[in-house]
């Protein structure tokens, strides 16, 4: 028998969670790696789940676009330089790039974890159309129902191909 921790279940340790483990990729990537270049303009912030995750990748993002450095150090000095306008708390962020530097990724991975996060997003995506279209079911006129699933349908389609379209990148 498992003796599982209840305050663990459906957390997973930054050493198994493939967003910890891709922004501790692109930390220590360097300004010269294109496979960093390319997940920083596929993935957007809204593609992690956790939000603190996704507000230092749009940070990391941004920085990397304009050839700033976004080592540890750098990130860290860069956020608390900017107060209260930072995208996280200064005690957020000092706690999450410590928690993220120490995980040893080699920069070689962060597509495939750029790849994991996007499936992930991807599904949660399908899980929030699939409550929004019982939701629809429920709610709606008759008349409005196709149009909504219609609406979802293309918007999932997009994801899809956004997705498909990093995955099938290094065949091109």
């Amino acid at each position: 028998m498992i003796d599982e921790d209840d305050a663990l279940l459906g957390v997973d340790p930054p050493q198994l969670d493939p967003e910890a483990l891709l922004l501790c990729g692109l930390m220590w990537a360097g300004k010269e790696h294109p496979p960093s270049n390319e997940v920083c303009r596929v993935l957007e912030p809204g593609d992690f789940y956790d939000p603190h995750h996704g507000r230092l990748f749009g940070f990391l993002a941004s920085r990397r676009r304009a050839h700033q450095p976004v080592d540890p150090a750098s990130l860290g000095s860069a956020l608390s330089e900017m107060g209260d306008s930072a995208p996280l708390p200064r005690h957020t962020a000092k706690r999450l790039l410590l928690e993220l530097t120490t995980l040893s990724v080699v920069p070689e991975l962060v597509t495939d974890y750029a790849d994991q996060v996007l499936g992930m997003s991807y599904r949660r995506q399908y899980l929030t159309m699939a409550t929004a279209l019982t939701h629809a079911g429920e709610t709606l006129p008759e008349s409005e129902l196709f149009p909504v699933m219609v609406e979802h349908g293309r918007a999932q389609r997009a994801a899809w191909e956004r997705r498909l379209a990093f995955r099938n990148r290094e065949k091109e």
